[in-house]
């Protein structure tokens, strides 16, 4: 496949300076010591090995080799397995899941994750779907066969965005922003049994904090992107509604432009003339010295007696002319050490190493060795080719320069992604609009990305987002400047400031900065002793006074991560040191409340008419009623309020109610001064959870005593969410398993039972439909091994569990056998041909009495293990020829030579296909066809179609009704669902599909065997609906059909909010009084198999 990428990256976590090109002793040593104490069966024996797929062309050997070394690079390869202390003192955020999902999406060419490719994607659907005519019958292809929410409608997800609706005289109704699930509106929050509808924004939009202008309230501005999570939850910038929430726009940020490399360090090439100039290197601080002063010199390449000669890994040949020089040496097979150290011994006094991947940049140089005492710097593979080039006939002279302030090296992603807050000011009847923009940094195993590095900063408006101002505030020590992070609008109308480390320059957090001319100078006022993140919170009464929560750096013997101020007379004196609340648990006490999250967890607010009353949350919620001398515990993740707080609002007129956002969604208290009593939660409708995994029951094990769907789904943050006898539409759940919910399975026998789990392998249970419960793995010899979320698979005619159980580079299968009774059988099996963890595994379904075991694998290959359920099994070899990637999913079509193959990563062929799969060569089809470059996370097919096949992305469900064609045509399921991410799915037996979104829940569709026709079309453009918008009156005009016609109008969660069915001929006028305004879907059903629908606006 040949795919034009877009030369850019956005990665998931972590700062590292860099990784060395080798595993060390220690990683080896901790391998080595894996399940020494347990069963392992380990066969390499050639007979049960077999290698029958042909082989690859010379790229892709080239291809998979690069992706091998990106995955043995990959930062996350300790962080995976670190524990939360552990990962708090390296300064890494608690979600695994999106570092495991980094090492399985990055492009194997450059070693990136090019998350940017979901926007250009987004804003082609966007224009897409308005022109778009359903071709085929699969769940979402129509909004007459549209996917289904089936909730959970009382389970939420995490939430930093709330507000009270300032246009519901009653204050009633509240506003409220899931981190992965867009806007959503509750119109009766003081009632326990209110529910939620989704406001009319891109779903998966990343909401972190909304507003309203006080001068008129039906404008609305919503800020997107986390940046407190290390770019996590990447965002898009601020969007405005002015009709209250009905439609919105986005009016400042968001990507401006392709991803570029920049540098604060340079080389400036001084001749030949013809490739003079500047050009950006980024130097190593893991090995070596800084460069303390400009360095002038020749650039020598390095020549070495082995091909390639110019990677300075065997013996050199030019050390005479190296000496004194500046040596030139291209990336190769051995580490930056070994080059440099080499270049050293032979005289050279700084060392250049180019990349050897094209647009890559420069490479990230890691490794250790005390001996090597000269600088050494990194330039990519453009412009090391530009050097040597020149070197074939001329003597190149260049300069070394030491770095600029405030530039950050590394790949720049342009504009404006995370807004970590937005006020209004009203101003004598203008309107200022304040917003915080944040920056934030990735790394990849070879490259630096930074988002907002260059554009970060408070800015302002006062023409409702129009034309935007950056406003000048101090810049820090090193000349760089401040991130903001709060921005509080004091009573007498002052600004006020607090700031964040940048993750571009690292510093710059803990200070607080007050302007009193609108913006136009911001003064210094107060800088908290060693703080990062800085949250303020001005008194609703007082002028100058502020309290301060900061998180800071703890100064040994202390292990207190935060620290409380406030100040009466706006830091003209020093401010007073409160006391912190104490928890209840050991990280609570040792850590300060927050329990080692105060990046994540850090919120304060006071009571708008008494500012002795103080909230503040952490882990849990914390009330004080005479100015933190003393405080009280309202809340305990425990046993009522979910834990890990973000956001509380106070209801307007009565501060004495208020509703809080954590990462169980919304909770809401009528009666704050009731401290005994907690909030509860609000959160029915409030379908944001992040689903990663999905399991349904077959419709035969629901007979009997078992009525309705039976499923099952893993969240995070949120346990496993278990749905028993749901009926259709949204269903609420029960959390059978807390936690992060892990991988899930449901058996498809008739023995109701499913498999919930945790993290790394660790707590897998059985858990029948009765309510049994039997742990699986809960034994001394089951370490924490596998994945953060490991792949898994049931063979439900045996009653066998297997799981990835890899450690380092010891890559196992785990096999779980006596699931339902007796001593549960743990045994762990590794081959020669397993060479990468499983990310894959499917159990034959046509096979009985053995199990035949499906194998996909990070570094991308395909296994088939026969007669795996009672030995080490015969493996096979399957793999395509063309196979690159991690692979995501494998699925069996209508018998077990049709197999079903996706992969996750960005700039590969991400869908695979072959119908003899049981033979000797299998062979494999390229069924990507027009699909764009984005993640592939699963695939089914339709069993009453076999040429329609769906498939779960980073984008939502996509479907092709011709994938036996040469080039399948995909076409995006959106009705329903559109651009949520969907890590998985499950086909029930009667052909229902169940899909598992990270963000809006779970959804439910039908595969089907009809198809639209050409008639249908026709008819189709002959339907009018007008006037749209509607003030309330809707015509239907079909002039070519008489008949009986059914009329169902749909809110844009799908619900039915009306429904006819009456003789149509030719033209009828529908009522839409006493619906709500807002977006509906209007579908039209009528003879010979007529459907048709519509958007509708009611004004």
């Amino acid at each position: 496949m040949k795919k034009q990428l877009l030369l850019l990256l956005s990665a998931l976590l972590l700062f590292v300076t860099g990784y060395s090109q080798e595993i060390n002793q220690q990683q080896k040593n901790q391998i080595n010591a894996v399940n020494m104490n347990e069963k392992k069966e380990t066969n390499s024996n050639v007979k049960n090995v077999s290698n029958v797929s042909s082989k690859p062309d010379r790229k892709t050997k080239k291809l998979r080799k690069l992706h091998e070394k990106h995955l043995a690079n990959s930062p996350f390869k300790k962080t995976l397995q670190m524990s939360k202390s552990e990962r708090k003192a390296a300064g890494i955020p608690p979600n695994k899941y999106l570092e495991q999902e980094w090492e399985l999406t990055m492009n194997p060419q450059t070693g990136k994750v090019d998350i940017e490719n979901l926007r250009v994607i987004r804003d082609n659907l966007s224009k897409e779907r308005a022109q778009a005519i359903a071709l085929g019958r699969t769940p979402g292809d129509g909004s007459d066969n549209s996917w289904i929410e089936r909730g959970p409608n009382n389970v939420g997800g995490r939430t930093r965005a709330i507000i009270f609706d300032p246009n519901d005289p009653t204050y009633n109704t509240v506003i409220a922003g899931g981190v992965s699930g867009g806007l959503w509106k509750n119109t009766n929050i003081s009632s326990s049994s209110s529910t939620w509808t989704r406001i009319n924004i891109p779903e998966n939009l990343n909401v972190s904090s909304i507003t309203y202008d006080p001068n008129n309230t039906n404008v609305f501005y919503a800020g997107t992107g986390e940046s407190y999570v290390f770019g996590d939850v990447s965002g898009d910038g601020l969007w405005k509604s002015s009709d209250a929430g009905l439609t919105w726009t986005k009016v400042f940020g968001g990507i401006t432009g392709n991803t570029f490399f920049q540098s604060s360090s340079s080389l400036t090439v001084n001749a030949p003339s013809g490739i003079a100039g500047s050009y950006p290197v980024v130097p190593t601080t893991a090995f070596g010295t800084t460069l303390s002063s400009s360095l002038t010199n020749d650039i020598v390449l390095i020549s070495d007696d082995t091909p390639p000669t110019s990677d300075g890994c065997d013996g050199i040949l030019n050390g005479t002319a190296l000496n004194g020089k500046i040596a030139l040496i291209r990336r190769g097979s051995c580490t930056f050490v070994i080059k440099v150290k080499a270049a050293q011994d032979a005289g050279a006094v700084a060392v250049i190493v180019m990349n050897n991947v094209a647009g890559a940049g420069p490479a990230s140089m890691g490794g250790t060795d005390p001996a090597i005492t000269i600088p050494s710097f990194a330039v990519s593979k453009e412009t090391g080719d530009i050097l040597e080039a020149a070197l074939a006939s001329n003597t190149v002279n260049g300069t070394l320069n030491t770095p600029a302030t405030g530039v950050p090296s590394g790949f720049i992603v342009p504009g404006i992604q995370h807004i970590n807050d937005v006020v209004v000011k009203n101003n004598g009847g203008i309107s200022e609009i304040y917003v915080a923009a944040g920056d934030t940094f990735y790394s990849s195993s070879a490259n630096a990305t930074y988002q907002g590095s260059t554009t970060y900063g408070v800015y302002k408006s006062t023409d409702g987002g129009a034309n935007w101002t950056l406003l000048n505030l101090p810049l820090t020590a090193s000349g760089n400047k401040h991130c903001p992070n709060d921005i509080e609008i004091a009573v007498d109308g002052t600004i006020w400031v607090s700031t964040t480390n940048s993750w571009s320059f690292g510093n710059g957090g803990g200070k607080i900065f007050s302007s009193t001319d609108g913006g136009n100078t911001f003064v210094d006022k107060y800088t908290v002793t060693n703080g990062a993140r800085t949250e303020i919170e001005v008194s609703n009464t007082t002028a100058n006074k502020l309290y301060v929560l900061s998180e800071i750096d703890a100064v040994a013997p202390s292990t207190i991560e935060i620290t409380m101020l406030v100040t009466n007379n706006g830091f003209s004196t020093a401010p007073t040191v409160l006391t912190l609340p104490t928890g209840n648990e050991t990280r609570e006490i040792t850590y300060g409340f927050t329990g080692q999250q105060a990046f994540y967890d850090l919120m304060i607010e006071s009571d708008t008419s008494n500012d002795q009353i103080l909230y503040v949350g952490g882990i849990d919620l914390y009330r004080s009623t005479d100015g933190a001398n003393s405080w009280v515990t309202i809340s305990d993740w425990t046993s009522n309020v979910h834990a890990d707080q973000h956001a509380m609002t106070f209801k307007p007129n009565n501060s004495n109610i208020a509703i809080f956002g954590n990462d169980g969604g919304v909770y809401y208290s009528g009666n704050l001064s009731a401290t005994g009593t907690p909030a509860t939660a609000r959160n029915n409708g409030f379908n944001v959870t992040q689903f990663h995994s999905v399991a349904v029951a077959p419709t035969g094990a629901t007979g009997g005593n078992l009525v309705n769907d039976y499923f099952s789904a893993g969240a995070q943050d949120n346990g496993t969410n278990y749905f028993a006898s749901a009926g259709p539409g949204i269903n609420p759940s029960v959390e059978s398993q807390g936690g992060d919910g892990g991988t899930t399975v449901f058996d498809q026998g008739a023995d109701k039972y499913y498999i919930s789990s945790y993290v790394y392998n660790v707590n897998i249970n059985y858990r029948s439909t009765a309510g049994n419960v039997r742990a699986i793995s809960n034994d001394a010899g089951s370490a924490a091994n596998g994945a953060f979320y490991p792949a898994m698979a049931l063979d439900s005619g045996l009653d066998i569990l297997y799981t990835d159980y890899s450690s380092g580079t010891s890559y196992i299968v785990r096999r779980y056998t006596n699931l339902k009774s007796g001593i549960v059988g743990r045994t762990s099996i590794t081959n020669a041909l397993l060479t990468g963890s499983p990310t894959a595994l499917k159990v034959s379904p046509y096979t009985s009495g053995s199990s035949t075991l499906l194998v996909g694998t990070k570094n991308g290959k395909l296994l088939r293990v026969t007669g795996i359920n009672n030995t080490t099994g015969t493996w096979t070899d399957i793999t395509g020829s063309g196979f690159v990637g991690s692979i995501s999913d494998v699925e069996y079509g209508l018998s077990n030579d049709e197999i079903f193959v996706t992969v996750h990563n960005y700039g590969v062929t991400s869908i695979w296909y072959t119908s003899n799969g049981t033979s000797a060569t299998p062979t494999w089809l390229n069924k990507e066809g027009n699909l764009p470059d984005l993640p592939v996370k699963c695939i089914l097919q339709n069993p009453l179609n076999t040429n329609e096949v769906i498939i779960g992305t980073d984008l939502g469900v996509w479907y092709t009704n011709n994938f036996t064609a040469s080039s399948p045509s995909w076409n995006q399921s959106y009705n329903g669902m559109s651009n949520v991410k969907v890590p998985d799915m499950d086909l029930r037996n009667d052909n229902k599909v169940y899909a598992a979104t990270y963000g809006r829940g779970v959804f439910s569709g039908s595969f089907t065997a009809v198809s639209l026709s050409n008639g249908d079309i026709s008819l189709n453009n002959e339907v009018k609906i007008y006037p749209n918008p509607s003030k309330g009156i809707l015509n239907v005009s079909i002039p070519s059909y008489s008949g009986e016609l059914k009329i169902n109008l749909f809110d844009i969660n799908g619900r039915e909010v009306l429904s006819s069915s009456e003789s149509f001929s030719i033209e009828k006028s529908i009522s839409l009084k006493g619906l709500e305004s807002g977006i509906y879907v209007l579908k039209l059903q009528g003879n010979d198999g007529f459907s048709y629908t519509e958007k509708i606006v009611l004004e």
